[in-house]
């Protein structure tokens, strides 16, 4: 029984470890983001430009044409930013990757499947959003499902509100702003 005595410091010492990992890796996670994203969505109109650069494209469309273009399905590869501009490489935050799709049969309603892979300097890795809401409103809201890396275990909520909607090189261009709040 003279290990006992061991066995508890040894113990007492790894918890002691895992407790101060887990305060440090605490401290990089963050509780706010605010970033904007470039949305260029490709649409009928505007595809026998050559020029081009779409950030967002229909991928899947029902046999025949719906109210309120229900069952069409955008697949985008979006870049996320400081500030409302793409020029400098250095205010880049990450991409926002996923699909888009009308799944209302009443009105304009999005259902939105979204990975933000972020990096920022300071904090890395991936958060989730899975979520609906009306596409005219002001501001939308998601729930944020889940991370990665800096984001693990996340959970949260993703306001976006439309900043800029215009044509830019014969393409429909948008920007959002995004506000996301975290809890872990």
């Amino acid at each position: 029984m003279a290990y006992t005595p061991l066995l508890f410091k040894v113990l007492l010492v790894s918890v002691f470890m895992c407790s101060l990992a887990a305060r440090t890796h605490a401290k990089k996670r963050p509780s706010n983001l605010h970033f904007y994203m470039l949305i260029a969505v490709q649409n009928n109109t505007f595809l026998d430009n050559p020029n081009a650069k779409y950030t967002s494209v229909l991928t899947a469309a029902p046999p025949v044409v719906q109210p309120f273009a229900f069952a069409n399905l955008h697949t985008f590869d979006n870049p996320l930013s400081r500030k409302m501009s793409l020029e400098n490489p250095a205010d880049r935050v990450g991409r926002l990757q996923g699909w888009y799709g009308n799944c209302g049969q009443s009105e304009l309603t999005l259902c939105l499947a979204q990975t933000f892979a972020y990096d920022d300097g300071t904090y890395k890795g991936t958060f989730s959003l899975l979520g609906s809401g009306i596409a005219t409103d002001p501001v939308k809201h998601a729930p944020i499902v889940g991370g990665t890396g800096d984001f693990a275990f996340c959970r949260g909520i993703a306001s976006q509100k439309r900043v800029f909607n215009g044509y830019i090189n014969s393409e429909e261009t948008s920007w959002f702003e995004y506000n996301i709040t975290l809890k872990f």
